[in-house]
C-alpha cells in the first residue's frame, strides 16, 4: 500500500516526468535507505532535496527548486 504522501509525490514527478517520474522518486529513495512507498512528513526535506538535485540535470536549477518547493509543502 502506498502512503498518500508517496502518491503525491509520484504524482508530481509523472506530471514533470513521465514514466521515469516513479523510476526517479524510487532511485531516489533507495540511495536514501527510505521506503518509497511509506514517504512520511519527516522525510520530505531530504526526499525533496534529492529529487531538487536529480531535476536540475533535467529540468534546469529554476523548475527543480519549484518542484522541491511543492513536494516539501505536502502534508499527509
Amino acid at each position: 500500500m502506498t502512503s498518500e504522501l508517496s502518491r503525491k509525490i509520484y504524482e508530481i514527478m509523472a506530471r514533470e516526468m513521465g514514466h521515469l517520474g516513479k523510476f526517479i522518486v524510487e532511485k531516489q529513495c533507495k540511495d536514501m535507505n527510505m521506503d518509497p512507498d511509506n514517504i512520511e512528513e519527516k522525510d520530505l526535506p531530504r526526499v525533496s532535496e534529492a529529487l531538487r538535485a536529480v531535476m536540475s540535470s533535467f529540468a534546469g536549477e529554476e523548475k527543480a527548486k519549484k518542484i522541491a518547493m511543492e513536494i516539501k509543502r505536502l502534508k499527509a
